[in-house]
């Protein structure tokens, strides 16, 4: 007796191609989703000084790079909310590899105060030319 209604061996190959392409996109979606979380520049202040008196201070602020990336071309900026305007610091080194620290350094006009809270955006250039804003809560320390 012959059977019918049988799946056709064609039909059969054909799915199971499709199968192994779906398995293929997903495992390769998973990898760049989990590649472009990983591959982020990750900045931490671990301090944070003012120098002066009045409205005439000199902050100082310690960066360090503990992400998987290196940057480049680093810039900084503090805003203060005793000022409605930003005030550049300059970066020293002006690259950030993994795991180098950097002194950010320059005069701030505006009245400081010990435990003050601030913000410090740090930017700078990945190796994949991508540029990153990180913004960076702070309390600043008067000595």
């Amino acid at each position: 007796m012959r059977r019918r209604g049988g799946v056709p061996p064609m039909v059969t190959v054909l799915v199971t191609i499709a199968s192994i392409v779906a398995a293929s996109l997903v495992a390769w979606f998973l990898y760049a989703a989990t590649q472009s979380a990983v591959q982020q520049p990750l900045v931490e202040v671990t301090a944070a000084y003012a120098m002066g008196s009045g409205t005439s201070w000199r902050v100082s602020v310690n960066l360090r790079n503990v992400g998987s990336v290196d940057l480049s071309s680093v810039a900084a900026w503090l805003e203060v909310p005793t000022s409605s305007s930003s005030f550049q610091l300059t970066c020293t080194p002006t690259t950030l590899n993994k795991g180098q620290s950097a002194t950010c350094a320059g005069p701030v006009t505006a009245a400081l105060s010990d435990g003050m809270s601030a913000v410090v955006t740090v930017q700078g250039t990945d190796p994949s030319n991508r540029q990153h804003r990180i913004p960076l809560g702070v309390k600043l320390t008067v000595p």
